[in-house]
C-alpha cells in the first residue's frame, strides 16, 4: 500500500504529560495556587479527571481517571448492577481513600481537550453529587489551554456556582503555533460539507488519494491526511480502528473522507452508515472551485464517532458477512459539549 501523508496535525506531543508527576506537600493556598499546579495536566488529546487530597493546605495525593477519549471520562470505573450502586460505591471508595490517607478535604480537576473552558451540565451534576456524597470538597477546575472554569459552592445560598472562559493572562497556550504557525490548516473549521469541499480545493493532492480531516469538539482541524486510494480495499474493522486511533491522539471527535475515486466514496458512505465516519463527500475540481457531485445518504456533519458508535450496539454484518461489532459501550458518567 502506498503511504498515508500527515499534512497537518494540530498536537505537539511535546505539551502531553507522559509521567506521573509528584505534587505531594505542594502549598495550595488559593485559586491561582491550584490553577498555576494543575498546568502540568493540560492536555489536548483526551479527557482526564482528577481527585487532588489535601490535608489543610497541601497536597497529600492525587489519583488520574481517564477513558483516553477527547469528550468523556468514565469517573467511577468499580463494576456495579446499575449506575446508581456504581456511583455509590464509587462514593464509598472515595471516603475510603479520604481516611487512609487521612486528608481532610479534596479539589476535582479535569481537562476540556476542545479548549472550550465552560462546566457543563454534567460537570455540574457530578461536581453537586461528588460534594454531596463526599465531605470536604473546595473546588473543581477545568482547564485547557488559555482559560479555565471554576465551580465552588456559594457561601450565601449553599449551592453550587460556575464561572467560565476565565483568561490565563500569565501562560502560554497549549495551542501549537510555534510548530505549525505558518499552516494554513491552523484556525481552520469545518462545520459544512461546503467547506470540507472548500478544504479540498484549498489544499491539492494527488488524484490517486483521498482525505482523512479529523475535527475537534468546536469543529476546528485536528488531523489532515492524504490516503491513498487502496486505503479503502481495507475491512471496515480496520479502517474504523485506525480513524478512531487517530480521533483519540489527536482529540477529536469527528472524520471526514472526501475523495475523486467512485470506488473509495461507496465503501465511504458505508462507513458513515456504521458510524466509523462523521459523512463523506466525493467531489470534482474546477477552475476556481471545489464542486460536491455527492454525499453520504443523509448528511450528518455533527455526528461525534464515539457517541454513534456506543448506540450501535448489536452487530452488524457488511456484505462479505464482516464482524462490524468491535465498538464496546462505554458508560459516560459525564459528556462535554
Amino acid at each position: 500500500m502506498a503511504e498515508i501523508r500527515t499534512i497537518y496535525n494540530a498536537i505537539n506531543e511535546g505539551n502531553v504529560m507522559k509521567r506521573y508527576v509528584d505534587l505531594r506537600n505542594i502549598k495550595i493556598e488559593s485559586r491561582n495556587d491550584l490553577l498555576k499546579t494543575c498546568q502540568v495536566f493540560r492536555n489536548p488529546k483526551f479527557e482526564t479527571f482528577r481527585i487532588i487530597y489535601m490535608r489543610n493546605n497541601s497536597i497529600i495525593n492525587y489519583e488520574s481517571i481517564t477513558s483516553k477519549l477527547p469528550n468523556s471520562c468514565n469517573v467511577f470505573r468499580v463494576k456495579a448492577n446499575t449506575p446508581y450502586l456504581k456511583d455509590i460505591k464509587g462514593f464509598e471508595d472515595i471516603n475510603r481513600r479520604m481516611y487512609r490517607l487521612g486528608a481532610n478535604g479534596y479539589y476535582l480537576q479535569h481537562n476540556h481537550p476542545s479548549g472550550n473552558a465552560k462546566a457543563s451540565i454534567e460537570d455540574m451534576i457530578l461536581t453537586e453529587r461528588l460534594s454531596k456524597n463526599v465531605k470536604g470538597f473546595k473546588g473543581h477546575i477545568i482547564i485547557d489551554h488559555g482559560t479555565y472554569a471554576w465551580i465552588e459552592k456559594d457561601n450565601r445560598t449553599g449551592k453550587l456556582k460556575a464561572e467560565n472562559n476565565i483568561l490565563i493572562e500569565y501562560l502560554p497556550t497549549l495551542n501549537t503555533q510555534d510548530v505549525i504557525k505558518d499552516s494554513p490548516l491552523l484556525h481552520k473549521t469545518i462545520s459544512s460539507r461546503n467547506e470540507l469541499a472548500r478544504l479540498m480545493y484549498d489544499v491539492k493532492h494527488s488524484n490517486n488519494y483521498s482525505c482523512l480531516v479529523l475535527t475537534s469538539a468546536t469543529n476546528n482541524i485536528r488531523l489532515f491526511q492524504e490516503l491513498p486510494n487502496t486505503f479503502i480495499n481495507m475491512s471496515y474493522r480496520q479502517i474504523g480502528g485506525y480513524i478512531k486511533n487517530r480521533c483519540i491522539n489527536t482529540g477529536s471527535i469527528r472524520a471526514f473522507l472526501a475523495t475523486m475515486d467512485r470506488p473509495f466514496f461507496e465503501r465511504a458512505k458505508d462507513l458513515v452508515k456504521l458510524g466509523y465516519v462523521t459523512d463523506c463527500i466525493a467531489y470534482m475540481i474546477t477552475k476556481d472551485k471545489s464542486e460536491i457531485i455527492e454525499g453520504a445518504d443523509k448528511e450528518s456533519i455533527d455526528q461525534d464517532i464515539f457517541k454513534s458508535l456506543n448506540i450501535n450496539k448489536k452487530k452488524l454484518m457488511n456484505k462479505e458477512g464482516e464482524d462490524l461489532s468491535i465498538w464496546k459501550k462505554q458508560v459516560k458518567i459525564y459528556k462535554k459539549k
